[in-house]
């Protein structure tokens, strides 16, 4: 039986996202695609959410990999549009990290830096990601966009993180792990 990786690659005006079926013998392409992203209101928050959850239902997935956005250091071109496209898309990231763990799922975060080197194309542009893609990933679409390869390549690296943890190590937060909070 398969166990089902939800990846996504937040932005501040669109999200990645791909499904994949891990087993033993390796993962293959359930469904991929983009959602948009409106932050001028309520009514788009909760377009956003409505989406992330109707993913969340039609695939019921084990785990939820979210791309985790760094912080930037300026450099001549950085200005504030991309200051504030890189707040927006740390906070829908935040958001469907939230959804997916209200829903009792586990949620994993990546650097997309760190997925691209797992997948050996760290400097590497879009269409070498493509390809990685493609070798790894049964049945990925030879056309998809950038922000599903790029959700996908954090739902790949998860289901190698799960094949090369140890058996005893657990993917759910022990029970009484706040025990000890005041």
């Amino acid at each position: 039986m398969d166990t089902i990786v939800l990846g996504f690659d937040p932005g501040a005006a669109r999200v990645g996202w791909a499904a994949l079926g891990a087993d033993a013998h390796g993962a293959r392409h359930l469904g991929s695609g983009v959602l948009p992203v409106d932050l001028a209101g309520d009514s788009g928050l909760e377009a956003l959410r409505a989406a992330a959850g109707a993913l969340l239902s039609r695939y019921r997935p084990a785990l939820v990999a979210v791309e985790r956005v760094v912080r930037v250091f300026p450099r001549p071109r950085f200005g504030p549009a991309m200051a504030s496209e890189l707040c927006g898309a740390s906070w829908v990231g935040a958001e469907l990290a939230g959804l997916a763990a209200a829903r009792g799922l586990v949620v994993r975060t990546a650097t997309l830096q760190a997925v691209r080197s797992a997948l050996g194309c760290a400097r590497a542009g879009d269409g070498a990601l493509a390809a990685a893609l493609r070798a790894r990933v049964a049945g990925w679409p030879v056309r998809s966009s950038e922000h599903a390869r790029d959700a996908a390549a954090v739902a790949w690296s998860t289901t190698v993180e799960m094949a090369h943890a140890p058996a005893a190590q657990s993917w759910a937060i022990p029970a009484g792990l706040d025990s000890d909070l005041p």
